[in-house]
């Protein structure tokens, strides 16, 4: 008897070649990823937003008030703050793309800037973590000592440790949940990354209005507070959905590769260039002409002649 073609809602029903569950199993397509899955992932990035922003906006006024610094000092501390957690995401992203995958570099860098954002609502709590108030018979106000400062100072840097690792993994991972061959996950792809863009400005918005007006009416301690509330709401939520996320195998970093063009070119710096093309390292790129598929040559140029390497 001959058997009956699938319909294509069963089709669709297969299991992923290029994606595993948490389990290690090749992922099923009914039952992992999709648009259910990436919005536990948005959440977080929300909470990165609130929390990152709600620190930054309103801390020099908290450098000069509370911990007696002087102007030109806060301003650059803040600076600090952001560009390093800025600079961070290329540590998160190595870390991710070589050793760890982007679901468990989530995990342990949202657990840092929880940590972070904890250990500064501590810092605002205890009094002799601050220096003391200002009062009008002093002729200056004393500033922070050098242990208050640290606890302060090792407060933000781990948040923006945390931030950096957790920004360059968030959008990753949630376009992991789909499928780019599939043409209807391709297009729930498409609107994921709009969600994820909107996530971040309603908690950039949250941050500068509804945090900043806590931060100034009700004490520095109940807006960082809300912060480390919102973060631990945003791992559970986000550790609640492993067992429907999609895994990716780990590709390595792009910087390691970037790495070790410049090693081998130094290498072989000595070596003399072929006048055959042919002898070069040459990377095919397969380009698709409707339904053929054509490899495609990049022409050689005399640009960046020292990175230039022979086949061995």
């Amino acid at each position: 008897m001959q058997q009956m073609a699938l319909p294509e809602t069963q089709q669709g029903s297969k299991t992923l070649p290029d994606a595993w569950d948490f389990k290690g199993h090749p992922a099923h397509r009914s039952t992992t990823g999709g648009w259910t899955r990436a919005a536990m992932i948005l959440g977080v990035e929300a909470c990165e937003r609130l929390t990152t922003l709600g620190i930054a906006v309103n801390l020099v006024t908290y450098l000069t008030g509370t911990m007696h610094l002087g102007n030109a000092n806060s301003a650059n501390t803040v600076t600090n703050f952001l560009g390093t957690s800025f600079m961070l995401c290329l540590l998160g992203g190595f870390v991710a793309d070589t050793f760890l995958g982007r679901y468990r570099t989530i995990i342990m860098f949202v657990s840092v800037q929880a940590t972070g954002v904890a250990i500064l609502t501590i810092s605002t709590i205890i009094p002799t973590l601050q220096p003391p108030k200002c009062t009008l018979n002093s002729p200056s106000c004393v500033p922070a000592t050098a242990t208050q400062l640290t606890v302060l100072y090792g407060a933000l840097y781990l948040t923006a440790l945390g931030t950096g690792g957790l920004k360059s993994s968030v959008s990753g991972f949630g376009s992991d949940q789909f499928d780019d061959t599939d043409k209807e996950e391709r297009t729930q792809m498409s609107n994921f990354f709009n969600w994820f863009f909107f996530f971040i400005s309603i908690g950039s918005l949250a941050a500068v209005t509804v945090l900043v007006y806590i931060q100034d009416n009700l004490g520095r301690q109940w807006g960082y507070g809300i912060c480390v509330c919102a973060i631990v709401i945003g791992l559970v939520v986000f550790l609640y959905g492993t067992r429907w996320y999609r895994f990716k195998k780990l590709v390595g970093s792009p910087l390691t590769q970037i790495a070790v063009a410049f090693v081998v070119a130094w290498r072989r710096r000595h070596l003399e260039l072929p006048s055959d093309s042919s002898l070069l390292f040459n990377v095919d790129d397969v380009v698709s002409e409707g339904d053929e598929k054509k490899k495609q040559k990049l022409p050689h140029t005399k640009q960046f002649r020292l990175l230039i390497t022979r086949v061995t």
